[in-house]
């Protein structure tokens, strides 16, 4: 490519596109005439069909009436151009010096702007554009990044291959000298197809003849075949250079060029520098914001109207208008986020940007793949609903901006429950708001150059012969057009198209952010989570079954949750068939169980397990959660109610005596929590499990809402046995799997070792011993998390004196691994003991005394020595004699009235003292308190513990008796003192009786 400024020759050497061997013939204009002609004699100039790169001073200024005008001029701006610019608004007009310029040097320049001499090409430009009414008699002048060339490139492609069908044969004619036949076949474009002779259809040739000769002819044909040749090999490269990751650096003009729709865009974290691809990244990024963005608009800053500003000031900026993908409980849709780009001079390195293709990123492959992960994992999550959380709450928006819901974050370690919808109607703000558009329609925005172009007489600029205004393009239709193909494909994105997204899919995933809102069942509240940080609830297959509780409450409970289950599924597949028995439709469709007891029995471990083996989220919620005051306490009841029963949970609610007290006169307060209680309870459809160890105090009008009421006595022998038995199991499993993991040498501990037997026969003298302070279920579990550490720490130190004053070798024997026996629930019990004797001797009574006289429980209470409730011994009718006859039914509900004894009335204060009286008199084997000189647990043969005894050794020791029986002779004329032989105490020698079958 040759470029000219402005040469005395009358034939300038210049860039041609394009057959430009036939062009016009340049006369001379002769002898200057009046000012007044030099307008029509400058217009009637001839059109070159070429380029002409110029430096603003020739971009501006023409010398001489001897040349023809180029169709294209192109100003290739440089680092000096800016003060071309001003100095030309100072309005010098003339200069002294010769004008007569040479070819600029085009190292370091760029193309800057285009201006359009071709009417035809202007047409053609409005044509293709749609528009109208436009001057196409004045020059056009474009501004980089030419948004027009390249997004209607293709159909001015079209539009010259049309005219090439039509003209290029007369053009050939007149090439090879055949003037007056070329004139001819100008007059008459051909009408037959040179190659096929098929007849061209009119209807095409007329659309491409919209407006009259000016776009159809041969002088139509060269112009707009170069222009297409310099949008190709000028222009369009420029779009393509940044297809690739070949260039590291960008123009604040080029940034339209760079950012492309559909693509994915990158922006890093503030203040985290790249990782070079020699360091491998990690699947999870330290950062919550949000990295994948794609472009869904732009706005880009428009010339100056007069005085065009195109090369840049510092009051512009560029932006990016971004969208990610999230969930608004309802669909996914795209979330809004205007990335700003201030004006910088010169190049900046891509990079650096604030948001960049991701292709230009070291690692991008890696990137991409692990927020490919993050949204295949978003997605997942949502469908899974029960999860467990450990780590820290999430404070800030995908973009940074700090929540104003949640001010400071907190660690969370507890199950959650993940609905977007409840936990965006908790918080609205929180909540995407998704971003739609309207089709845009076409705008353009014209002006004009106040620095005019001038015509000067010759090159020493002597006289100006004329100047004009050139038709500034501020905005074109080629940004509209571009957004509006992409819309289109995004139906998702267009107001007024009702399309709800369900699935995420391509690389689109990508986009998804790396937080959640969550609800918290521990914290009773709506958090956002790091979804890196949720794991599936690690299931326990066995929790029921290790459950040591009475085996026909387990039955009871198992057959009535199942049974709801299965309504609740029944219901949600037919909702307009009835399943509830009560008149009233939506009340009592519940199950209500209450689970009443001493403390450490089974009563929440019951709801807990069950709510394991239903595979259902457990919310456990305790009175402080429900608020003081009426108001507070049915608005919190109210909603934990309906959010258990939206998610199929077990409810349970723990210690509730304080909402089952029984009423009062004069406490209005707590006659109307309790009213409260009532009408939550008779209107609740799901699970709850209620627990108290103060039942004798709660209401009457409880015992009809509640289904069903579970006593769980204190624990018996055989039920101790197997409590102690399951933590072994468990503490076996637990010490299996850590010496499965690899350790370092210096963190890896020796196996322990458990004395099984010496324990379990440790466990059963102690039962014996001290019916009085016999171990509940939480105090055994607490009793061997101690005896453990205590197992521990006598292998690792041998005296006090160390603590605290750097390690001892000496003291430390790794090749003697830890011993659990006997011995460390000994000091357990003996810790125990004497803070339950000195409680004893501040209060005056014992904790089962305490719970008789305050009339809360009865703990000695034994359903065995109650008299025998009248059975029912059905009918036998004789032939012929119907079920219903005044006979049968007199004869089947005949009266026992009187056959059954009174209930033993309550003791007072004064009865139960003289019962501790005679409790301090027994001898130290069956109770009483602490004597250092009686309580001695002699371990019988082969349970010392210096190495674990057998078992027949364990059960024959002369402690304790061959059947380990506790209550198989106190009553042996009582007819169900054996209703369930697997739960009442028996021989030991079965003990695995009181294990329930294998399908509860």
């Amino acid at each position: 490519m040759s470029v000219t400024t402005d040469p005395p020759s009358p034939k300038p050497a210049s860039t041609s596109y394009g057959n430009t061997s036939n062009n016009e013939r340049y006369h001379s204009i002769g002898a200057v005439p009046d000012l007044d002609d030099w307008q029509a004699k400058i217009k009637r100039l001839p059109r070159i069909p070429a380029v002409k790169m110029m430096n603003f001073d020739q971009f501006k200024n023409r010398h001489g009436l001897e040349n023809g005008i180029h169709i294209i001029e192109v100003l290739r701006a440089g680092s000096g151009t800016r003060n071309e610019i001003n100095n030309s608004q100072l309005e010098h007009t003339r200069q002294a010096q010769d004008h007569t310029a040479e070819s600029p040097d085009l190292q370091g320049t760029w193309i800057q702007r285009v201006r359009i001499q071709s009417e035809p090409i202007t047409r053609y430009i409005q044509y293709v554009a749609g528009a109208s009414g436009m001057d196409v008699t004045r020059p056009w002048t474009f501004f980089r990044p030419f948004h027009f060339f390249i997004v209607f490139r293709s159909k001015m492609k079209e539009a010259l291959e049309n005219l090439e069908e039509t003209w290029a044969y007369a053009e050939r004619l007149e090439s090879s000298g055949l003037k007056q036949t070329a004139m001819v076949a100008r007059e008459t474009p051909r009408a037959h197809d040179e190659k096929t002779g098929d007849k061209i259809d009119e209807k095409k040739e007329a659309e491409m003849d919209p407006t009259g000769p000016e776009m159809s002819s041969i002088t139509a044909l060269r112009h707009m075949r170069c222009f297409v040749e310099f949008v190709d090999k000028e222009i369009y490269p420029l779009f393509e250079r940044f297809r690739g990751s070949a260039p590291q650096k960008v123009r604040f003009g080029d940034l339209w060029l760079l950012l492309k729709y559909d693509e994915m865009l990158y922006s890093p974290p503030e203040g985290e520098e790249f990782q070079s691809s020699s360091q491998p990244l990690s699947p999870k990024s330290k950062s919550m914001t949000q990295t994948a963005w794609k472009l869904c608009g732009e706005w880009i800053p428009t010339p100056k109207d007069g005085h065009p500003n195109d090369l840049g000031e510092e009051s512009q900026e560029y932006q990016a208008i971004c969208y990610h993908v999230d969930h608004d409980g309802e669909s996914y849709g795209a979330v809004k986020h205007v990335f700003k780009i201030q004006y910088f001079e010169g190049e900046r390195d891509i990079t650096s940007l604030p948001v960049y293709p991701l292709r230009f990123s070291k690692d991008s492959e890696q990137i991409f793949a692990r927020l490919q992960a993050q949204g295949e994992r978003f997605q997942s999550l949502i469908k899974e609903r029960h999860l467990r959380y450990e780590g820290w709450t999430v404070i800030n928006t995908p973009t940074g901006k700090l929540m104003t819901d949640f001010k400071t974050p907190e660690h969370i370690e507890s199950e959650v429950i993940i609905d977007l919808a409840e936990g965006y109607q908790r918080y609205p703000a929180c909540k995407p708001e998704f971003v739609r558009y309207y089709l845009d329609s076409d705008f353009w925005s014209l002006g004009e150059d106040n620095i005019e172009i001038k015509h000067w007489s010759d090159a020493k600029r002597t006289r100006l012969l004329h100047s004009t205004k050139e038709r500034l393009v501020l905005g074109d239709c080629s940004f509209n057009r571009n957004f509006n193909n992409w819309l289109k494909s995004q139906p998702s994105f267009q107001i007024g198209l009702d399309t709800k997204l369900t699935q995420v899919t391509g690389d689109d995933v990508a986009l998804f952010p790396r937080r959640l809102m969550a609800y918290v069942l521990r914290e009773r509240k709506f958090v956002m989570v790091d979804i890196w940080s949720l794991q599936p609830v690690m299931a326990h297959t066995n929790a029921f079954r290790d459950l040591k509780i009475k085996p026909s409450h387990k039955r009871t409970v198992m057959s009535l949750v199942q049974a709801h289950f299965k309504r609740e599924e029944w219901r949600k597949k037919h909702p307009r068939v009835e399943l509830s028995q009560d008149l009233i439709p939506g009340k009592g469709s519940g199950l209500i169980i209450l689970l009443h007891g001493a403390p450490g029995v089974g009563k929440t471990a019951t709801a807990e397990t069950v709510a394991q083996a239903a595979k259902r989220p457990l919310f456990a919620i305790t009175c402080g959660d429900l608020g003081l005051t009426p108001s507070e306490v049915e608005e919190a009841l109210s909603n934990i109610t309906r959010l258990a029963h939206l998610w199929g949970c077990v409810l349970l609610l723990d210690e509730a005596d304080i909402f089952l007290s029984r009423r009062g006169i004069t406490d209005f307060k707590r006659n109307a929590l309790v009213s409260v209680f009532l009408r939550v309870l008779e209107y609740y459809s799901g699970i709850l499990f209620l627990t108290t160890n103060r039942v004798g105090s709660i209401d009457e009008a409880f015992k009809s809402r509640i289904h069903m009421s579970l006593y769980y006595e204190p624990l018996k022998r055989n039920q101790t046995l197997a409590i102690f038995q399951t933590n072994i199991d468990r503490l076996k499993r637990i010490e299996a799997k850590r010496t499965e993991q690899p350790q370092a040498e210096e963190w890896r501990d020796p196996p322990l070792t458990i004395n099984e037997d010496g324990i379990l026969d440790y466990a059963g003298w102690y039962f014996d011993s001290f019916p009085e302070a016999r171990w509940n279920g939480r105090q055994i579990r607490n009793a061997f998390q101690v005896a453990f550490s205590l197992a521990q720490y006598d292998t690792r130190k041998s005296s006090l004196d160390t603590w605290g004053n750097g390690p001892e070798p000496e003291d430390e024997d790794p090749a003697i691994g830890p011993v659990l026996d006997w011995i460390q629930f000994e000091r357990v019990a003996e810790a125990i003991d004497q803070f339950d004797n000195y409680l004893q001797e501040a209060t005056g009574v014992t904790d089962l005394d305490a719970a008789r006289v305050d009339r809360i429980r009865a703990d000695d209470f034994d359903y065995r020595r109650a008299a025998p409730r009248p059975r029912y011994q059905p009918v036998r009718l004789a032939r012929g004699r119907p079920a219903d006859s005044q006979l049968a039914r007199s004869d089947r509900y005949r009266s026992s009235v009187g056959s059954n004894p009174p209930r033993r009335p309550a003791q007072s204060w004064g009865q139960m003292a003289g019962h501790v009286g005679q409790r301090e008199k027994l001898p130290a084997n069956q109770g009483g308190l602490y004597e250092p000189g009686h309580r001695r647990y002699k371990p019988g043969q082969g349970a010392s513990g210096s190495r674990p005894p057998r078992r027949s050794q364990a059960r024959g020791g002369n402690v304790v008796s061959t059947d380990w029986d506790d209550e198989a002779s106190t009553y042996p004329d009582d007819p169900q003192r054996m209703e369930e032989a697997e739960y009442n105490d028996a021989s030991y020698g079965h003990g695995d009786d009181f294990e329930d079958d294998d399908r509860y």
